[in-house]
């Protein structure tokens, strides 16, 4: 089975092969790290103290709007991902990538370490 998964800003990974989904999650990951440079470039001191807390709340926020849309196109598709999985592995994959690039730790997603305290 092979076809095209897009993003929403139009970037199109193809599905195809016994690696389509760590090389679509990867796809995913690059794609929005290319973006970050492109943030990257701003002089965060001139948009105030809480700037460099909000890039990394709405890089983490792209990323998982990334992947529901394209888990979406999956489904419709007939390709049932199990979300979380999803999810933990697209963390992972960006953690690798944060360090390969070189990235502050800031830019990571952390581990979850079992369910959240209440």
């Amino acid at each position: 089975m092979s076809f095209e998964v897009y993003l929403s800003r139009g970037r199109c990974l193809l599905w195809a092969g016994p690696q389509s989904y760590e090389s679509l999650l990867t796809g995913l990951a690059e794609e929005i790290s290319r973006e970050l440079a492109e943030l990257e470039q701003a002089d965060w001191r001139k948009l105030g103290p809480d700037a460099g807390n909000q890039v990394v709340g709405i890089t983490q926020i792209r990323l998982l709007n990334e992947l529901y849309y394209c888990l979406g196109q999956l489904r419709a598709r007939g390709v049932h991902l199990a979300v979380k999985e999803a999810i933990q592995d697209l963390r992972d994959i960006w953690n690798r990538l944060m360090e390969a690039t070189s990235r502050p730790e800031m830019f990571k997603f952390a581990e979850e370490d079992g369910p959240p305290v209440q």
